[in-house]
C-alpha cells in the first residue's frame, strides 16, 4: 500500500518539475553540456559591422522555458564599447550590453575583460558599471531575459557580439553558456498528473480493502 502511494507521489512531482540544463561553449566557462569551440573569437577593436556570431544547436530540453541565465568569458578589449545580443530558436532578440556605463560617464566602463553571468535575479545592471577592473559576478542583461520565457528552447541559440568603440584593442570572446530551466510538454503533464491520480486512487483502494477484510 505505502509503495503504491508513494509511486504515485513520485510521477506527479516528476513529471511536474521543470529541468536546468547548463550548456557552454569554448573555454572559461563551465557546465553540465560541453557545445564544442567557437565559430569566431576576435571582436574587432570600434568597428560595430564586423559582428562575430556563436552558436549552440541545443535539444532534448523541455518544451517550454521558464528561466534562462548568460554567462560570458572575454579578454582583451575595453569593456565600454562592447554590443551583444542573444537571439533565440523562435527569434526572440534580447539585448545582453550596450557600451556598459557609457550613459553613467560618457567614458563607461574602461576595464579589460569579464567573466560575468547575466540574470534578471542580478541586483546591478550591466549598463551601470564603470569600473576600471576585469568584470565579474552577476548583472542584470541591458534587455530582460524574461523576454524568454513561454518559448520553445530547443532550437538554435545564437550570441552576437562586436565593438561600437575605439581604443584599447580586439577583444576575444573565450567563451559563454547558457542555463536553461524549462518545463516537459502540457500533454505530458496532463498524463503524468492522470497516472499519479490512478497511482494514489489504487492505493487507497488497497488500503480500504485490507482495512475491511480485518474487520476495521
Amino acid at each position: 500500500m505505502k509503495k503504491r502511494l508513494l509511486t504515485g507521489l513520485l510521477v506527479l512531482g516528476t513529471l511536474s518539475a521543470a529541468r536546468a540544463s547548463l550548456y557552454y561553449q569554448g573555454t572559461g566557462i563551465s557546465g553540465d553540456v560541453n557545445m564544442g569551440a567557437l565559430q569566431a573569437a576576435t571582436i574587432v577593436d570600434g568597428n560595430p559591422a564586423a559582428v562575430i556570431a556563436n552558436t549552440m544547436n541545443l535539444s532534448g530540453l523541455g518544451a517550454t522555458l521558464s528561466d534562462l541565465t548568460v554567462s560570458v568569458s572575454l579578454t582583451g578589449g575595453m569593456n565600454s564599447g562592447l554590443y551583444a545580443y542573444l537571439v533565440s530558436p523562435n527569434d526572440t532578440v534580447v539585448i545582453l550590453m550596450n557600451q556598459p556605463g557609457v550613459a553613467q560617464n560618457g567614458f563607461g566602463a574602461t576595464g579589460t575583460g569579464m567573466n560575468i553571468t547575466l540574470s534578471d535575479a542580478g541586483f546591478t545592471s550591466i549598463q551601470s558599471v564603470t569600473s576600471g577592473s576585469v568584470l565579474g559576478g552577476t548583472y542584470q542583461a541591458d534587455g530582460s531575459l524574461s523576454g524568454f520565457d513561454g518559448g520553445n528552447p530547443n532550437g538554435a541559440w545564437t550570441l552576437y557580439f562586436a565593438d561600437t568603440i575605439a581604443g584599447g584593442g580586439n577583444a576575444t570572446l573565450n567563451g559563454w553558456s547558457l542555463d536553461i530551466t524549462a518545463v516537459p510538454e502540457p500533454v505530458g503533464l496532463a498524463l503524468g498528473f492522470v497516472a499519479g491520480l490512478m497511482a494514489l486512487g489504487t492505493g487507497l483502494r488497497h488500503c480500504r480493502n485490507k482495512l475491511k477484510a480485518t474487520g476495521n
